[in-house]
């Protein structure tokens, strides 16, 4: 079992392990809804980590389910760890493999589908959190009212600044506490999920030129600073350029990605490069592995492999190898 901070942030404690109707029904009740899953299941594992307008699950199944779900309370985000799964919601069929990042269903959507001896992570979103995140953008709605074009993220790079956000987040996640703190964590998860999948609240923006315009005089330094690099991800990017770009000084950046997401830019933009190297090596769009590492910025080849076995819990090699192609 991955036991390192920086693999997905994962707890070691889990909250339920069993089979069967035993497994069903705990389920069901922690995810406050009939999902009807049917099929062997296996041995299954929950751990929940729950933050008010925000939690985190990881979810491993080890047989073969299908499922047929009402709608959840929640808006939720499935990253896949292992093995793969399949949702149909809204007329779509969408299948995510380890690695890939997809979202279950729109909000308040029923939804179907299956999967095999799968490992995921959820982030679950409430709808006030989406609906503070949708007003933040276009204070004349009201309510969580995002209708999501596609249940997939729109680019490799949305879809490891939502994993290298949710990373950090789910590892050091401010306490309810400490009340700023809180808040902002939360809206910055809930603004990185209309930047990583296409919808009618942000479409209306281009991505590359009016991102300040989108966000306005929003207080989060760290907000605009995760557009730029999921921008220029595979570009050269030094601190004092992001800082730069974002309008504030290398200091007051590093201590805002500090206090809302528990690391330095260098180490975000290093994660989510980590993220990039890894899709390579998975869809075959890198050659090698020394291809991947150097087209993300990394040229030490000990240290990349150090890194990605860090975040990703096996060699860089051993990805390349379940290329489907």
């Amino acid at each position: 079992m991955p036991h390192t901070r920086s693999r997905r942030g994962l707890p070691e404690a889990f909250e339920f392990e069993g089979s069967g109707d035993a497994a069903r029904d705990w389920l069901e009740q922690a995810f406050g809804a009939r999902l009807r899953l049917a099929g062997e299941l296996g041995d299954v594992r929950h751990h929940r980590t729950d933050h008010g307008t925000v939690a985190f699950d990881h979810l491993s199944i080890g047989g073969r389910v299908t499922f047929d779900a009402d709608a959840l309370p929640t808006l939720v985000v499935v990253d896949v760890l292992g093995g793969s799964i399949t949702y149909t919601r809204d007329g779509a069929t969408d299948t995510a493999h380890d690695g890939e990042t997809i979202l279950a269903s729109g909000w308040q959507m029923p939804f179907t589908g299956n999967g095999e001896c799968y490992d995921i992570r959820l982030t679950s979103i409430t709808g006030d959190l989406l609906a503070a995140a949708v007003a933040e953008i276009d204070p004349a709605r009201s309510g969580p009212d995002a209708r999501f074009r596609s249940y997939v993220p729109h680019s490799q790079a949305a879809a490891a600044r939502w994993r290298a956000t949710v990373d950090e987040l789910a590892a050091s996640f401010p306490d309810v506490s400490a009340v700023l703190g809180h808040a902002d964590a939360s809206l910055l998860l809930g603004h990185t999920l209309l930047d990583t999948f296409p919808n009618d609240v942000v479409d209306g923006f281009t991505r590359a030129g009016a991102r300040g315009e989108l966000y306005g005089d929003s207080p989060s330094a760290v907000r605009r600073a995760l557009n730029v690099i999921e921008d220029r991800a595979d570009q050269e990017l030094t601190l004092e350029q992001l800082a730069s770009t974002v309008a504030v000084t290398p200091r007051a950046l590093q201590y805002a990605f500090r206090k809302e997401l528990g690391c330095t830019p260098q180490d975000y933009l290093r994660r989510v490069r980590l993220d990039l190297a890894r899709q390579s090596l998975r869809d075959g769009s890198s050659d090698s592995v020394g291809d991947a590492a150097a087209r993300f910025g990394f040229f030490n080849p000990g240290r990349f492999a150090s890194d990605y076995r860090q975040v990703f819990d096996e060699n860089p090699g051993q990805t390349m190898q379940r290329n489907p192609s």
